[in-house]
């Protein structure tokens, strides 16, 4: 059974080689590779073809002008001969039994449209790589409140992709990044895919947390496109007149994480997310902050939120009403 690993790789000349280290190590041999250079301007393409030599597996390098990590994926996959997608980021790492552990039960493998396994951080600190604790989500039957929330992240490399499944799905919208791997996810589950964790002792993928990371440079864009995918998931379930108390709630959990994010910085987004919310829970109260959740319960969540941003800002009414010991 075939496996095409797609790497996407843009301005990755530092990491490029190691990745594919990781792949050439695998227990699995029956793989393929194919590495996107997505319009680097450094010697991304140089390095990966250097690495690629001499492989005991076939392998393709393509050139894209610079399009972004979901156009350079869905260039990839579309032209993989394998029966299973493997991506991975050209700064990531395969742990060696990663494939081979994901095919290893046939029975899984049969009905499998997306296996994962746990996986972990790498976190650049004073010039050393360190690990996080394991991540490792759980995604039930009904898999869409799970993929939505970021307790049970799947992150994109721990993942194995059956290849029609992704044909189904249409792959990645490349006008949707970042997060552009968990709307693929949600896109999945909507129609009826079904995930299968095969089961390990230890993460079998690492992601290297860069300070370059989308999340971290354009903080106000990931947030959009985590609610973009709560609204795909919420179109689905009105389409479709699905009353699941997970799903609502894990849109809501969405929604609210926007709409405080949105607190003091944009108001009309603020006011835009709080309607969302309250379409879905009309009376909706946080569950966390504490503080929040006793106000909300008193004001209403959209005044408890413009009360703590003042709180925040140091405003003397705001403090007083937080702490009326401070009175």
């Amino acid at each position: 059974m075939l496996v095409s690993v797609v790497i996407p790789a843009y301005n990755a000349e530092k990491w490029v080689a190691e990745t594919i280290e990781s792949v050439r190590a695998q227990t699995y041999k029956d793989v393929e590779v194919i590495v996107v250079n997505d319009g680097s301007v450094d010697k991304t393409a140089e390095v990966a073809a250097e690495a690629l030599k001499g492989s005991a597996f076939p392998f393709r390098l393509f050139e894209q002008t610079n399009s972004g990590a979901a156009s350079a994926r869905n260039k990839g996959w579309r032209a993989a001969r394998g029966d299973f997608v493997q991506f991975l980021d050209a700064d990531d790492l395969l742990e060696p039994r990663k494939i081979e552990l994901q095919l290893s039960n046939a029975e899984q493998v049969k009905t499998a449209d997306v296996i994962y396994s746990d996986w972990q951080k790498l976190i650049w600190d004073r010039g050393v790589w360190k690990t996080s604790d394991p991540r490792s989500p759980e995604i039930r039957d009904d898999g869409l409140a799970d993929i939505l929330s970021d307790r049970n992240f799947l992150q994109l490399s721990s993942l194995l992709f059956r290849t029609n499944t992704l044909q189904k799905a249409g792959g990645f919208d490349s006008t949707h990044e970042p997060i552009e791997d968990v709307g693929l996810c949600v896109k999945i589950a909507i129609t009826g895919g079904k995930f299968v964790k095969a089961p390990s002792d230890g993460p079998m993928s690492c992601y290297r947390d860069l300070p370059r990371s989308f999340s971290k440079v354009n903080h106000t864009r990931f947030i959009e496109s985590c609610i973009k995918n709560a609204k795909l998931a919420e179109r689905y379930i009105r389409d479709n007149q699905i009353d699941d108390p997970r799903v609502v709630q894990a849109i809501v959990d969405v929604y609210f994480t926007g709409a405080r994010f949105f607190a003091g910085l944009d108001w009309r987004r603020f006011e835009e997310l709080v309607a969302d919310i309250e379409s879905l829970s009309p009376n909706f109260v946080p569950r966390a902050p504490a503080q929040l959740a006793s106000l909300s319960r008193v004001f209403g969540y959209r005044n408890a939120e413009r009360i703590a941003v003042l709180y925040r800002k140091g405003k003397g009414f705001g403090t007083n009403l937080l702490h009326p010991a401070a009175n």
